[in-house]
């Protein structure tokens, strides 16, 4: 019978492209994909790969291997969810993938909750990127995973996948309590244009969030300063008054020299979904995750509507130390 985990790893390759990003997606090095894939092809008596020039790629036989290979192993899976389901108690070991802030603002304050409801179901996580989180997924690395983008609308996944929205994360502008907005209730675009801002690493999600601000101004935000972590984005803040465009949900803690201003759009959000393969549509495991994503985040959107000193009528702007020359 062929090896269930060779065949996996040729159906990753299909829709992967690559040995490296196979590898990259189920998590092995690219010697153990090439091995299952050599050891497949030795099983059939005929190659499933072929070189073309430095790559490789399916032959026939492999690409129809592949094609109801992924149709078997959704069956399978299916098959195994529906014999857990009929205890309809979460049971086993899911893995759920995620982002930073999902998972120090979901996942985590969720995972209490779910070792009290659900004692029998242990869960392992992996953080990545939005991107590289629905591939694993789709490959069947991971089991489940929080994914966001900041534009409305339903994700466009692979017919494979599905996805529950978990909440509309709020964004809001992070400042130095000196910075000569920090007095404001509200802020629009238009008062950011001229602002230096702090960002994620060029062409990130985080990025193109933030870059997408600017759009309805046909302008670009003015980032001089540049960090993946929210952590070191809101040191800028604090060393240079940079400002940052940082979202609510799974926020740092705020030093008390910095602030945070609302954005008078609230449509500036990110949209959190949970994301898993229709095969697991059936598991107790996935239902009462996601309903406890969703508890945890209702709760946590109540806790984080900013809180600011305002200024008094009459009093003076503060000053701008790191302006000073």
């Amino acid at each position: 019978m062929i090896d269930t985990l060779a065949l996996r790893t040729l159906v990753a390759l299909d829709s992967a492209g690559s040995v490296t990003a196979t590898a990259d997606a189920l998590g092995y090095t690219s010697a153990a994909i090439s091995h299952q894939l050599q050891k497949l092809s030795r099983y059939l008596g005929s190659p499933v790969t072929e070189r073309t020039g430095r790559g490789i790629a399916l032959t026939p036989m492999g690409r129809e291997l592949s094609r109801r290979g992924a149709e078997l192993l959704q069956d399978l899976e299916s098959l195994e969810t529906d014999a857990r389901a009929r205890s309809g108690e979460p049971r086993g070991r899911i893995t759920v993938g995620g982002f930073s802030t999902g998972i120090r603002g979901v996942l985590v304050p969720s995972l209490p909750l779910l070792k009290e409801t659900a004692p029998e179901l242990t869960i392992t996580n992996i953080e990545e990127e939005p991107d590289e989180l629905i591939d694993m997924v789709t490959v069947g690395r991971i089991d489940a995973s929080l994914i966001f983008d900041w534009r409305e609308g339903p994700p466009q996944l692979p017919s494979t996948l599905n996805s529950e929205l978990i909440t509309v994360d709020r964004a809001d502008i992070v400042m130095h309590r000196d910075h000569h907005l920090a007095s404001r209730h509200l802020v629009t675009r238009q008062d950011l244009l001229r602002e230096v801002f702090v960002s994620a690493p060029r062409n990130g999600v985080c990025h193109r969030w933030l870059t997408a601000l600017f759009d309805p101004l046909n302008a670009e935000p003015r980032i001089e300063y540049w960090a993946m972590e929210y952590d070191t984005q809101i040191e800028f803040v604090r060393a240079v008054g940079a400002l940052a465009l940082v979202p609510r949900l799974g926020r740092p803690h705020l030093p008390a020299d910095v602030t945070v201003v609302e954005l008078d759009d609230p449509s500036i959000a990110r949209w959190i979904y949970l994301v898993w393969r229709a095969s697991m549509s059936a598991s107790p495991a996935i239902s009462l995750l996601l309903e406890q994503m969703r508890a945890v985040a209702e709760v946590a959107a109540g806790k984080c509507e900013p809180e600011r000193e305002r200024l008094s009528v009459g009093e003076s702007e503060p000053q701008r130390p790191w302006l000073a020359t």
